[in-house]
């Protein structure tokens, strides 16, 4: 059996496979059964979105299953790390969906402020002061990522699509806001929540595990960082088979699935790049994760064509980085 090398000793090939099988089981019926593909990914924060959540987690539950297979020492990390997988779906995630707000800005307070406090506790927890938490993917303890790299996976990509949002505006010199109308402290607020959501139940902390945590550094055992993180583009993007059929990403049909690759590739150029400079912090890519998919849940004027424009400035930004970075060029973090 081939083997694929780890700092940490050595993990079956298999485990790579068994990963990309589970992560479809455990997310694709859980869609299905749930109903919101039938219903093309309409409607509010309901009890059918919180058990879609499940499948949501999928990439993450995958990666810890998997992981805590292969040695004692990480399944206990594994076994650590899922109750704050789990745990946003029993607390937040069902007073959510009691409420079943049309839009995470007009979620009730009780439902905002228990998603606030979990977020909170989640990044206390992958914090990397955290020593405790291994990387499901390697085995190796946390390491302390530069400030100026906790900071930059804040900003950089919603200062991207902000960047977009005024180019397109200035054709149209239509300009809003949505969750800024409401007055400096109730938008602050508004503001939290939303990425709070976005963190908890957007995808970024059911994702990151699998994709980041996981696939990313068994990829990087064997492939360049620009080789890995077009497979892994790839992989998220047939992931998300059942969601584009269904609602479609940009266009209708399959050509939905193509264009969410081709979006993927430079973003998780990006996302590679950010791995490699915090040294394999999951945190990091939980927050990048967030801060992509926080973007939606605004209200941005003439979102549809600022994403177009988005997906450019990505692929720009990635081709700068693969072009002028030397750790695009040399492998795993050290």
């Amino acid at each position: 059996m081939e083997l694929l090398a780890s700092n940490q000793g050595t993990v079956p090939r298999r485990s790579v496979w068994t990963f990309l099988v589970l992560l479809c089981v455990l997310s694709w019926p859980v869609w299905i059964v749930s109903g919101v593909l039938a219903r093309g990914g309409q409607g509010g924060y309901d009890a059918r979105w919180l058990v879609a959540q499940i499948g949501v987690m999928g990439p993450s539950l995958a990666a810890l299953f998997v992981s805590g297979s292969l040695s004692r020492e990480l399944r206990r990390n594994s076994l650590r790390l899922l109750p704050f997988v789990l745990g946003p779906l029993a607390i937040p995630g069902i007073l959510i969906a009691r409420a079943s707000p049309v839009e995470v800005s007009l979620m009730p307070l009780r439902s905002a402020v228990a998603t606030v406090v979990v977020t909170a506790l989640v990044v206390l927890f992958f914090f990397p002061l955290n020593s405790r938490i291994l990387s499901p993917g390697t085995g190796a303890p946390q390491t302390r990522p530069p400030a100026r790299v906790i900071l930059l996976s804040l900003a950089l990509f919603p200062a991207l699509f902000l960047l977009s949002w005024a180019l397109v505006g200035a054709r149209s010199g239509h300009f809003e806001i949505a969750a800024l109308q409401a007055g400096p402290l109730q938008s602050t607020w508004i503001l939290l929540v939303c990425f709070a959501h976005n963190l908890l139940l957007g995808g970024s902390l059911g994702e990151e595990l699998g994709w980041r945590g996981f696939l990313l550094p068994a990829l990087l055992r064997e492939r360049s960082p620009l080789g890995a993180s077009i497979v892994l583009a790839v992989v998220g993007g047939l992931w998300h088979i059942p969601i584009d059929l269904s609602a479609g990403f940009g266009i209708a049909g399959p050509g939905a699935i193509l264009v969410r690759i081709v979006f993927l590739i430079p973003v998780s150029i990006l996302f590679t790049w950010f791995y490699l400079r915090s040294k394999g912090s999951v945190l990091i890519a939980i927050l990048l994760h967030t801060s992509v998919n926080v973007m939606s849940d605004l209200g941005l004027s003439s979102y549809d064509g600022a994403a177009i424009v988005f997906g450019l400035l990505t692929g720009v930004a990635a081709w700068i980085l693969w072009a002028f970075s030397p750790v695009l060029r040399g492998g795993a973090p050290s």
